[in-house]
């Protein structure tokens, strides 16, 4: 593709976490131009969290050419355990190491701060990216977008794409411009659609004796349960989940107090997380902590006009399956491939307005359903994990657990139906690969993994 053929139209990306920044590198292969706005002075905070890539996300990643350089701080999982909040180990299976036999890509456990610098650092041209730049308002025009910022400065863009989170502000510029355009109470669903039902802090804690490395660990009481990931050194990565007492809505959804949290932690301090290890412990080593609801959401419009979301911003799951940011690059490989293909057909006099949005429209077709169905089964997992009803309960201390088979037979078309990208090869890893190349074939049809019912998802967590 000529580089002349692309340069005029440019995409305006809010928002520099990891669905923006795999994006900068899709429009950089891609020959379209962009802007990053980040609304802080870093691309990389310490937020206290960790991130799985699955290999549905470490496909496409390799596609750029960036995932080979993680092998420094990547930490294969390759033994999910389950235990009593007492120690009690109630189940341990090795379905991380059948998943890389099969697919070639292990479960990698990452430091979220340490993928965001690769991301960053691996970036072609890094003066794209604008710091410190918090978007305020849109106007929107016939050929183009105008984003305003805080401290004056103004971007313009043919497109503006959401990667900013779940309290997005180029969604909240949406929902407001199609309220004063669109048809009348267009957004009214998907402006409460947020809710949330657990909260949970979550931290980074120095390296601890007798955690194994590449090691998932659920921990399981009656409406409270805990997740913690062990990467290289025994440095913990781990998550305490607690059921709030009702589901809330939109801006009804609270936020917590130090004083809240301390309070919860020695509450609940002898919980273990894994035999010997519990809350208090990893609290007195821990070296960066958050605590928030976990909110989730699966918004109905996802564009409109020339504006669009992708990953948190409008598709926003609990991390308890570790897809949140395995979605979001999903998300923005199938949005640059609508992108590449609108711009192929356009040719040098560019999209006129009408393809734009149908290219948008297209992306949102694409994506939804396979997005919501991620959402509704991390909602599964969450509340499986934390004994959320009797029925869970039972399951719990009687069903026999599945085994590494199983759970691993469970997850192929998840992995394998995922979209890539189109317009770069693909992975000589994933050549002749039957697993890959039958989800492949699924996927062109745009299909998705039927969803089982909450009886049939397997004990382990996924």
């Amino acid at each position: 593709m000529a580089e002349s053929r692309h340069s005029r139209f440019t995409v305006i990306i809010v928002g520099g976490s990891v669905g923006g920044l795999t994006l900068a590198h899709m429009l950089t292969h891609a020959k379209i131009n962009y802007i990053l706005l980040e609304a802080r002075d870093t691309l990389s905070p310490q937020l206290g969290a960790g991130i799985v890539i699955m290999p549905n996300g470490a496909r496409i990643l390799e596609q750029l050419g960036i995932y080979e350089s993680m092998d420094d701080f990547m930490t294969p999982m390759t033994r999910q355990n389950r235990y009593k909040s007492d120690g009690t180990l109630i189940s341990s299976v090795d379905w991380p190491r059948i998943i890389e036999e099969r697919l070639s890509y292990p479960a990698g456990i990452l430091e979220r701060q340490s993928f965001l610098l690769s991301l960053h650092k691996q970036l072609e041209d890094k003066s794209k990216i604008h710091l410190k730049k918090k978007v305020v308002i849109f106007e929107h025009n016939e050929n183009y977008v105008k984003v305003k910022c805080e401290d004056g400065s103004e971007f313009f863009g043919d497109i503006v794409v959401g990667t900013d989170g779940i309290h997005s502000k180029t969604r909240q510029e949406m929902q407001r411009f199609a309220e004063e355009t669109g048809p009348p109470g267009m957004m009214d669903k998907d402006k409460i659609s947020v809710t949330a039902q657990y909260n949970a802090f979550f931290g980074i804690s120095d390296p601890m004796l007798g955690l194994n490395p590449g090691d998932s660990n659920t921990a399981s009481d009656i409406h409270h349960s805990s997740l913690l990931f062990v990467s290289k050194y025994g440095l913990p990565q781990w998550f305490f989940f607690s059921k709030m007492p009702k589901r809330f809505q939109g801006k009804d959804i609270p936020r917590f107090t130090k004083e809240q949290m301390e309070q919860q932690v020695e509450e609940f301090a002898d919980f273990q997380f894994v035999k010997g290890v519990t809350l208090k412990d990893l609290m007195g080593k821990t070296r960066s902590l958050s605590y928030l609801p976990l909110e989730e959401a699966s918004h109905n419009f996802w564009t409109y006009k020339r504006i669009v979301c992708a990953g948190d911003s409008i598709h926003k799951m609990t991390p308890n399956m570790g897809q949140g940011g395995n979605q979001a690059i999903e998300s923005v490989a199938t949005l640059t491939n609508c992108l590449v293909d609108m711009l192929v057909k356009a040719g040098k006099t560019g999209p006129t307005t009408a393809e734009v949005e149908k290219a948008l429209q297209r992306y949102q077709k694409l994506r939804k359903r396979r997005a919501a169905m991620f959402v509704k089964l991390s909602a599964l997992v969450t509340r499986d994990e934390a004994l959320d009803t009797l029925s869970h309960t039972l399951r719990f201390l009687f069903l026999e657990p599945f085994n590494g088979e199983q759970v691993a037979d469970f997850q192929m078309d998840l992995y394998t139906m995922a979209p890539y990208l189109n317009f770069l090869p693909i992975p000589a890893r994933t050549v002749g690969n039957k697993y890959w190349e039958a989800g492949m074939e699924l996927s062109r049809n745009n299909a998705v993994p039927k969803l089982p019912g909450t009886h049939q998802v397997p004990k382990a967590r996924l």
